[in-house]
């Protein structure tokens, strides 16, 4: 399901601002956007990779689940994006989903300790979130702590100031976001009832809308299969992850029923 949301959440932050969540995840002003993709191996992608005005690099992960064995995850994060820019990485992860918190913040085994950070958005007054200037903590406020329809009330007004090609692009972000709570036809209708575009109607937003959707399951589909290739087959060569990354859903879908079946590698894919 995460996938399904980190389209939006990263647009959140690939705009400029200076909000409280933005300082929070990155600690300082973004200078770079970097590449997140692994392709060496397989076809594990890192939401967010940025540099700072310090010269620190920081990865962030958004989770809107509680997936086990995340922090094996993370530290394989870790490990590539660390040996790839030759520095420290500061990994940050913004959990924003329904249920209660119980990631796990790090790895241990007998022969070492890692960590990173959890920033747990449901610990977040919405109200200081809705003070801020930056529209990434006024869209993230209705996932916070608080009055969800303030917050809603409060995200309507705050897009009705604004110019109708900002408007347009920050609608689009809250209503996929309220897709992690499950209102989004509630936070439609109100956007609707406040003189605003109907987005899910509109001929030209809806699409777009449309296409971050699917373009998130077609990349949680891409991961998904890689692991089932990978556990079969044992790592796989840059080739095959090059085929994931260009198939489409048909293929994916054909691809993982033979996986099933295939005697290797080169017949599943084919």
């Amino acid at each position: 399901m995460a996938h399904r949301y980190d389209v939006s959440l990263k647009t959140l932050f690939l705009r400029d601002g200076d909000g409280i969540i933005r300082r929070r995840l990155f600690g300082g002003k973004v200078t770079e956007h970097l590449a997140t993709e692994q392709p060496q191996v397989s076809n594990n992608r890192a939401d967010m990779v940025v540099r700072t005005a310090d010269g620190s690099l920081h990865q962030v992960e958004f989770q809107v689940a509680n997936e086990p064995g995340f922090g094996l995850r993370m530290l394989g994060y870790y490990s590539y994006l660390a040996s790839t820019h030759r520095q420290h990485v500061v990994q940050t992860v913004l959990y924003l989903g329904r249920e209660p918190l119980r990631l796990e913040s790090g790895y241990r085994s007998p022969s070492m300790e890692y960590r990173f950070e959890i920033v747990n958005l449901r610990e977040y007054d919405a109200e200081l979130l809705l003070a801020s200037a930056d529209w990434a903590d006024t869209a993230l406020a209705l996932l916070a702590k608080g009055d969800r329809e303030k917050a809603l009330a409060a995200a309507v007004s705050r897009l009705r100031e604004m110019q109708s090609d900002e408007r347009a692009w920050a609608s689009g972000t809250l209503l996929l976001l309220s897709g992690i709570l499950g209102i989004e036809e509630a936070v439609n209708e109100r956007m609707r009832e406040a003189g605003m575009i109907d987005l899910m109607e509109n001929k030209v937003l809806a699409p777009l809308i449309l296409q971050q959707f699917e373009k998130g399951r077609n990349e949680g589909m891409q991961g998904l299969l890689s692991e089932l290739l990978t556990e079969r087959f044992g790592a796989l060569p840059a080739w095959a992850g090059e085929r994931l990354r260009a198939a489409s859903d048909e293929e994916l879908h054909r691809w993982a029923k033979r996986v099933l079946y295939a005697a290797s590698l080169e017949e599943t894919l084919a």
